[in-house]
């Protein structure tokens, strides 16, 4: 389904659940002491893994109307693995690795409604959703976020589903060769742009302010006049030094505070009151919840947004449930890797 990004995913959701099985079978660094240390978190990283791992298979065989049931409670599974094997929680951390509770609240809306519905958090010392955001390193400190927001992070929907829906969109990353001489000028994309728009550096701020990996950017200050690249929607920006870079690929830099994802770099906004984005697996969790509540305790709502003839989003929800399939155990993968190292 991916277009471009060259064609998204580098796995199949068969070669990512194998990956996890040789990971579980021989894990190595920070992750298998964490897991030797302590046989109650070993037992629940296996089993919570396995199923994880047969509820995704399970969501393969049945249709949408039951299908977020089983994706959101794979992915919560695969949460309290991650959770048993962080070096980020547990006793000498001050952090518990065992949760209860999700820790977030969906306010179920129907059909149209959905992409302006909200998610609260509603954190403890224990709740499952905070636990994992500690245990991958992503922020859980936002109020709220809304649906379409969180759709609107994750790259594959919005390579398919290209009109604008008035949420920030990821930005192909930033990138330069390893000799470059700083300071540099670098195409940055600016959403919003329209052809023939006449932007100042005010709006060109406005537009880049929710990305955090561009904060160091310089912008022209006081409306002066934007230097646009002769890639139309992009503009020329100045990076001060090589600092604002880590090592990429054959050659290149790539942004600091750029996110990986299935195999592509991008630029991943954050939400209000965050300094950072959300990492993807969390994106995907919060999606994956709110349609699970829609389906569990509201089924005739749920009925009417998957009608292709009553909801203009049930093609768009079709697609969330598609591609979870593949992009889940994907960015599960990354994420068990990161806890080894």
């Amino acid at each position: 389904m991916a277009k471009t990004m060259y064609a998204m995913g580098t796995m199949t959701a068969a070669e990512a659940w194998r990956d996890i099985r040789s990971l579980r079978a021989e894990p190595t660094g920070h992750l298998r002491a964490t897991l030797d240390s302590d046989l109650r978190r070993r037992n629940e990283f296996h089993m919570a893994l396995e199923q994880a791992q047969q509820q995704f298979l399970a969501s393969q065989q049945i249709g949408y109307e039951s299908r977020p049931l089983n994706l959101f409670y794979g992915l919560s599974q695969a949460g309290r693995a991650l959770a048993a094997g962080a070096t980020a929680l547990g006793p000498d951390t001050g952090c518990p690795w065992e949760a209860s509770g999700h820790g977030i609240k969906f306010q179920d809306g129907a059909s149209d409604e959905l992409w302006r519905t909200k998610t609260k958090l509603e954190t403890s010392k224990r709740d499952l959703f905070s636990r994992v955001s500690i245990a991958t390193g992503s922020p859980h400190s936002f109020v709220s976020v809304e649906f379409g927001a969180l759709v609107n992070q994750l790259v594959d929907y919005t390579m398919t589903f290209r009109e604008a829906e008035a949420f920030p969109r990821p930005l192909h990353d930033v990138r330069v060769y390893g000799s470059a001489t700083f300071p540099v000028d670098v195409e940055v994309e600016v959403p919003g742009y329209q052809a023939g728009s006449d932007m100042t550096g005010d709006d060109v701020r406005l537009a880049l302010a929710p990305y955090p990996a561009l904060a160091p950017f310089a912008v022209p200050a006081e409306n002066r006049e934007v230097r646009w690249s002769h890639n139309q929607g992009y503009c020329l920006l100045s990076v001060p030094n090589r600092d604002c870079f880590v090592d990429g690929s054959h050659g290149s830099l790539t942004l600091k505070g750029a996110t990986r994802y299935r195999g592509s770099s991008v630029l991943l906004p954050s939400l209000e009151g965050e300094s950072s984005p959300l990492r993807p697996l969390m994106t995907w969790w919060l999606v994956l919840h709110a349609l699970s509540i829609l389906a569990r305790y509201t089924p005739s709502r749920w009925m009417r947004t998957l009608s292709i003839e009553q909801s203009s989003i049930a093609s768009k929800v079709e697609f969330l449930l598609d591609t979870a399939i593949d992009a889940v155990p994907e960015l599960l993968v990354d994420e068990l890797k990161l806890l080894q190292d």
